[in-house]
């Protein structure tokens, strides 16, 4: 059986961690509640809807009774929901987010890469004061530490969003201090993390549970994508038992979430990957993470 059909039959049963859709700012090809339907009929186990401007824990629960699928959500600490700001994790929280994400398109570090996206960089207005996490000594700010608390609270997820290497750097070990159990470094080998093999592998030792990879990094998306070797090169040094692939995906210009998932699949397949770190990496480890059995 040839990879295209194998990755194909490979997508049932699987959780799509990163799927942006709409309504949003940035134009998306399908609503929460077509990415439901669309998962459900391609028999996967659920997906986790990203926002960059919004919490989608509350619609994440309207498209998961809607459809009979489970629908997880989250928040992004940019700047529309007041940036590293603890009271709106905590009511993301206890509306039932899954997963916070550290800044992302506000992050002082992703503004100065925002030219690698042009959709963001066409819609983000210069002169944006980005985040950082660090004060002037380098420690955490105090309301970055306030959130992490929140997380290990509910037993949510952390991601390192679109901050620096030194920032994540910072972030994970005392995260793991204050209890968060649950640790994923986003897409970090991508043109605007760009993390090396050692990068990738200490922050694993500092506490990191998992990187995610996505197949939107070698998209045309993104105006310099990385080519899938890249991604399959990390996975074969650190290791699937760290790795979720997710798809990223929800872009008008890319392939459905459920199509764009297959793809990613394929091109694992291709690059050499073993079809049972695959199932790893697309099914045990983003099943453990969101508590759900895949």
């Amino acid at each position: 059986m040839d990879n295209k059909t194998r990755a194909k039959e490979l997508v049932a049963g699987s959780i799509d961690f990163h799927i942006h859709s709409g309504p949003d700012v940035f134009p998306r090809l399908l609503t929460d509640i077509e990415v439901a339907q669309q998962a459900k009929d391609a028999g996967m186990k659920g997906v986790l809807l990203k926002n960059h401007v919004t919490c989608t824990a509350d619609r994440a629960q309207i498209a998961s009774q809607v459809v009979g699928f489970p629908v997880f959500g989250g928040v992004a600490l940019n700047l529309p929901v007041g940036g590293v700001n603890p009271q709106a994790v905590e009511m993301a929280l206890r509306m039932g987010a899954k997963e916070v994400w550290m800044p992302t398109i506000h992050a002082e570090h992703y503004l100065g890469e925002v030219d690698n996206v042009p959709m963001f960089a066409k819609l983000l207005k210069s002169g944006i004061k980005g985040i950082n996490l660090l004060n002037a000594e380098g420690k955490l700010k105090y309301e970055v530490m306030e959130c992490l608390a929140l997380i290990a609270q509910h037993d949510a997820i952390l991601a390192t969003g679109h901050i620096s290497i030194p920032e994540a750097m910072a972030l994970v070990p005392e995260a793991k201090k204050v209890g968060v159990k649950k640790i994923v470094v986003t897409h970090p080998v991508s043109p605007m993390e760009n993390y090396s093999v050692a990068d990738m592998k200490r922050i694993l030792e500092l506490g990191a549970t998992m990187l995610e990879h996505v197949v939107n990094d070698i998209t045309h998306q993104m105006k310099k994508p990385i080519p899938p070797s890249r991604i399959a090169e990390a996975i074969k040094q650190v290791g699937a038992e760290h790795t979720i692939m997710s798809t990223d995906s929800g872009q008008v210009i890319n392939p459905a979430p459920v199509c764009s998932m297959e793809n990613f699949i394929r091109e694992m397949l291709d690059q050499g990957i073993p079809e049972k770190d695959v199932l790893v990496m697309t099914r045990k480890n983003p099943g453990e993470i969101l508590g759900i059995q895949a």
